[in-house]
């Protein structure tokens, strides 16, 4: 075993500059104890408290967060194996503690975690699956002039999916591009300390960039993805990972009105003129284009994507979607006979943008969530009772199949998006994406899958209706 001997070195260095608080410490391996029965114990240490200088508001939230700490094991220093992907709160004082329970076997054993600061919002996923991400850039020739470019028929489109469990070369994914994780003009809108900025580009997931799909020959239901009014696709990551930890692919592209958006290539990252200006109806059918879109390239995919082709149940096709973007996959369910549920957060469904679902709702398994408080109430964000209105137009249509509640303590975009987890975080926002998760699980398995899991009992889930 290899005790790791940079501590003394680094210490030393921060006590020359003279203050030990002002400085975050890198990731380290602290202490190594071995007991009786030659099992091993490893001390994970290191702070990102100080990482960067934040106004109280945002620093008490930003202790809450969580840093991640990969633990990989070698025998001769050459051919490693990653042992854990370790989650620890910002603001604990004690280092992990991680057990190697395999080391008496094994003998000789070297250990390493990198230095780097991995910073999340989020808890691990509790599905069984590690989580992979791919992005792809989807075509629509039919359709041109695309955030701003003329010529432009293009758009973003990300996958979450099962996947073989990472190697130790693999290190946590990014949240989001630079470029969207630091858009000003989105953060002042919304009202959010630009202060946010400093940190949003730092962050990651549990995900890892393209590893494999599980291994296998399975294929894996499918669901649809449609953000909200001025959002991105990477704003429901948390979202994605836990669906796709449960044994589902999720794929999410970028509306023509996201805030943002980055091509891998010399378009480079197009941003949403502000304030944004569009014609309801105009973008409700743009929006449905693209996820039609997608839905028909899937097909393609499936044959001939060197990541996902034979491993995609396009028979088991659900949709889902916050606020206009509820609205999108509502109607997208509506329309596509592909499509077999739709799963709907707070759905912005206005009776001149949908008169079809208006007349006559959605004739297929749904779920509609609905938020508890009224925020951004200077922006014209309607209002919890508005939405509710909404979503008892889809209910009372319904026959059958139906599910309706709401999240007690939770805000529109703080509790429906991954903004629960950060920059909207509140004592009860946490609880209540817990609680969507939980439903979102058993609703997709419900649905997609055709099991009989129990209805989640989460506090936070209230005013429940079923028929």
């Amino acid at each position: 075993m290899k005790i790791n001997t940079a501590k003394p070195l680094l210490l030393l260095l921060l006590t020359s500059i003279g203050s030990l608080w002002a400085q975050p410490i890198p990731h380290q391996i602290s202490g190594i104890f071995v007991d009786s029965n030659q099992q091993v114990t490893l001390n994970l240490d290191g702070s990102v408290s100080n990482l960067v200088s934040l106004p109280f508001s945002i620093s008490n939230v930003f202790r809450q967060m969580f840093d991640l700490y990969p633990v990989d094991a070698s025998p001769d220093l050459a051919n490693w194996t990653r042992l854990a992907l370790l989650l620890r709160t910002n603001n604990a004082p004690d280092p992990l503690h991680y057990q190697d329970t395999n080391n008496a076997s094994l003998g000789k054993r070297f250990y390493r975690t990198p230095t780097n600061n991995f910073i999340t919002s989020f808890p691990k996923p509790t599905g069984r699956f590690p989580v992979g991400t791919s992005v792809r850039v989807l075509t629509d020739s039919s359709r041109t002039n695309r955030y701003g470019l003329p010529t432009n028929s293009s758009f973003m489109c990300t996958f979450w999916y099962p996947a073989d469990p990472p190697g130790p070369e693999q290190l946590p994914g990014a949240y989001t591009d630079a470029a969207v994780a630091t858009d000003r003009n989105w953060f002042l809108y919304w009202g959010w300390p630009l202060q946010w900025t400093n940190l949003g580009a730092r962050f990651v997931t549990h995900t890892f960039r393209d590893l494999p799909l599980a291994i296998g020959t399975n294929r894996f239901p499918v669901i649809l993805h449609s953000h909200g009014w001025t959002m991105d696709r990477t704003l429901y990551s948390q979202d994605a990972t836990e669906l796709a930890s449960h044994g589902y692919i999720v794929a999410a592209v970028d509306h023509i009105d996201c805030h943002a958006t980055v091509f891998p290539d010399p378009r480079g990252a197009r941003y949403l003129a502000w304030p944004p200006n569009f014609d309801g109806a105009a973008l409700a059918q743009s929006r449905v284009k693209d996820i039609e879109y997608l839905l028909g390239h899937l097909v393609e995919m499936d044959q001939t994507d060197p990541l996902l082709a034979g491993r995609l149940d396009l028979g088991r096709t659900g949709v889902m979607g916050m606020s206009f973007g509820g609205g999108t996959a509502a109607e997208v369910a509506r329309v596509a006979p592909q499509v077999k549920c739709a799963a709907l957060l707070e759905p912005a469904i206005f009776s001149d943008v949908y008169p079809g679902l208006y007349g006559e709702g959605v004739q297929k398994p749904f779920m509609t969530v609905n938020s508890s408080l009224w925020t951004h109430t200077n922006l014209g964000v309607p209002t919890p009772s508005d939405y509710r209105s909404m979503s008892q137009t889809l209910y009372s249509l319904a026959s059958t199949n139906a599910t309706w509640f709401y999240i007690a303590g939770v805000g529109h975009v703080g509790g429906l998006t991954d903004l629960a987890w950060n920059m909207e975080q509140t004592p009860a926002s946490r609880p209540g994406a817990v609680a969507i998760n939980a439903s979102l699980v058993w609703f997709f398995d419900t649905y997609l899958k055709g099991e009989s899991p129990p209805f989640p009992t989460n506090s936070p889930i209230t005013n429940l209706k079923r028929k």
